[in-house]
C-alpha cells in the first residue's frame, strides 16, 4: 500500500439474525476499519473538497475468514453441550 496513505476509519456493523419471522436479532459488533486513499488525490486551494477512500486490500477475504471462525466456534460449542442436555 505505499501509494496509499490511512486517512481514518469506518465503522462496519456485523449482525447476526436468526429465523424468519419473527426475526431475531441475536448478536451485532462494530468494527473501525481503516480507510485508505490514494497519495496523488489533490484538494483544491481552499483545502476543501473530496477524495475517494477505500477499505484495505484483502478485506473480503478477512470478513469470510472471521465469518468462517465464528461459525467454527458456534458449531463446535453446541458440539461441547450436547453432552449435558438432561433428557426427560
Amino acid at each position: 500500500m505505499s501509494d496509499k496513505v490511512k486517512v481514518g476509519t469506518s465503522k462496519v456493523t456485523f449482525r447476526v439474525r436468526a429465523f424468519d419471522y419473527p426475526q431475531i436479532e441475536l448478536a451485532s459488533v462494530e468494527v473501525d476499519v481503516p480507510m485508505y486513499t490514494k497519495t496523488d488525490n489533490k484538494l483544491d486551494n481552499m483545502q476543501q473538497g473530496h477524495v475517494t477512500a477505500d477499505v484495505p486490500d484483502g478485506f473480503n477475504e478477512k470478513v469470510k475468514d472471521a465469518l468462517h471462525v465464528f461459525a467454527d466456534t458456534l458449531e463446535a460449542s453446541f458440539k461441547e453441550g450436547e453432552g449435558n442436555v438432561e433428557k426427560h
